[in-house]
């Protein structure tokens, strides 16, 4: 189940899930799994419990047993640490992971790994250190599947694929029947366009786990990748009945129908899932998938409306970060229409509401970021290259400060989009050629200047990509139709 997650989930939804069994106050052996410390046997059951449910995605459910793990030993620092990942709302998800921080140095080794890689990436930034503590991790836990799991979603996060699907085979060599590791496994040949593979996997993991309604989401999700969009709806469809508060598989479905060219039909199935048994925080997606459905169709005026009444959502119903994030996509709306003044108050209106924001650090330097290469967009749109240039320096200089080697050609992307809207192919190019391009949006902006450098082949395969690019995020809809239209 991928889905597009607003930042609050980007250091916690990965694929956490842990092994455990009771502390004995024996110092743990290579062999034994991860252990964890609590002094009621009633919250470790609902802690195994609620792990079992968050393995498949059971969210609420996941959580309300956290919550009562927690009452039955306020100090279960791994309780702490799974009520945040699995919570409703950004106040619980910082509240959890905080105290998990703190309860830390009370815990054995093994637990004090799980909740310090989770330090790394959350508040550090450190993609890095968090590999290397999972590698530790899985050193001192050979055994563990979960350790082994969980090591292969770092590897990921460095884009590292080989060694990630190394992880993955390593915990699916511990336990064949451990289904979460196929979906994971699936979505990395997904990615790798090794579609055969990723079905394979997908289709295993629907073996091992017939009655979960994953089994069907997943495998609409590589459908709708490879352009089998009615298929994928289908497979949305079986998700939702059997399941009727899986709201991403009724999302997903009106992504698809976009990529159909129904935008209405689109809207309706996002409308839709916001009717459906789940946790009222998931309406403000819902929201942005409609907004998202305009953006596809071109319709900018009702594109905003759309844009500020998720916002309104966001900060009613607890995901403040929501709100103060969609002021860059009506930046980038303006920008498409020229209105260069109302694109630069958006920006400021998007950094002056998260000065405001609730929000730890980690969360407001990833949208300040955001909130820079939009002002580069917006100068750059106004011919103010001295403006743009030192947005682009900035950026340059932020990113570097994020201890992940996969984010560093991110900022040669931006040098590259400055230099292209000088009129300068050539450079743009040797920027986008640093590094692979894999995000749609500056991979129209490459078969761009691929077109002005005269390279009508190359400028026709990146086209291509982003045409079936059939991932839907908040800025794909701003090149998929430009694309499209290219290659007519």
């Amino acid at each position: 189940m991928k889905k597009v997650l607003s930042v609050i989930c980007l250091g916690a939804l990965a694929a956490l899930a842990l092994a455990l069994v009771v502390q004995t106050g024996c110092k743990a052996a290579k062999s034994d799994e991860i252990p964890i410390t609590t002094k009621s046997k009633e919250a470790r059951a609902a802690f195994l419990e609620a792990r079992g449910l968050y393995e498949f995605y059971h969210l609420d459910k996941a959580n309300a047993l956290l919550k009562r793990a927690i009452e039955l030993d306020p100090d279960f620092a791994l309780a702490y640490l799974f009520f945040g990942i699995t919570a409703n709302d950004t106040p619980d998800f910082q509240k959890g992971l905080r105290r998990a921080f703190e309860l830390a140095p009370k815990v054995t080794e093994g637990e004090r790994m799980l909740i310090a890689g989770q330090q790394a990436s959350f508040e550090e930034r450190d993609a890095e250190k968090a590999n290397r503590i999972y590698q530790e991790l899985t050193a001192l836990y050979p055994k563990d599947k979960r350790a082994h799991w969980y090591l292969a979603g770092t590897y990921g996060g460095l884009q590292q694929y080989d060694k990630q699907i190394a992880s993955l085979e390593a915990a699916i060599a511990l336990d064949a029947t451990f289904a979460p590791v196929r979906e994971n496994l699936g979505y990395v040949y997904r990615w790798l366009g090794q579609y055969d593979k990723a079905e394979a996997a997908f289709k295993e993991y629907g073996r091992l786990s017939p009655k979960e309604a994953n089994s069907h989401d997943i495998l609409g999700d590589l459908y709708m990748k490879m352009g089998r969009f009615e298929d994928a709806i289908n497979e949305y469809g079986e998700a939702v009945r059997m399941d009727p508060s899986f709201a991403f598989s009724q999302q997903k479905a009106g992504s698809s129908l976009y990529f159909l060219g129904r935008y209405e039909d689109g809207r309706q199935a996002y409308l839709k899932a916001m009717e459906l048994p789940y946790r009222a925080s998931e309406k403000v997606y819902e929201q942005e998938g409609v907004m998202r459905g305009y953006l596809y169709e071109g319709d900018w005026a009702k594109a905003l409306e759309a844009a500020d009444k998720a916002i309104q959502m966001g900060y009613d119903l607890g995901l403040p970060e929501e709100s103060t994030f969609l002021p860059y996509v009506k930046s980038n709306i303006y920008c498409e229409i020229g209105d260069f003044g109302k694109a630069e108050a958006c920006v400021a209106e998007g950094l002056k509401a998260l000065d405001a924001a609730a929000l730890v650090d980690t969360i407001k330097e990833n949208q300040r970021l955001t909130a820079i290469a939009t002002g580069m967009l917006v100068a750059a749109g106004k011919k103010d290259f001295e403006t743009a240039l030192t947005k682009a320096a900035s950026f340059r200089e932020k990113v570097a400060a994020i201890k992940n080697p996969a984010m560093q050609k991110q900022a040669d992307w931006v040098d590259a989009y400055v230099a292209l809207a000088q009129g300068d192919a050539s450079k743009a190019l040797e920027y986008y050629g640093h590094g692979e391009v894999d995000e749609a949006w500056h991979l129209y902006y490459y078969a761009l200047a691929k077109e002005r450098a005269g390279d009508a082949a190359g400028a026709a395969e990146l086209n291509k990509k982003v045409a079936n690019w059939n991932m839907d995020g908040v800025w794909y809809p701003f090149v998929r139709q430009k694309a499209i239209d290219k290659l007519k």
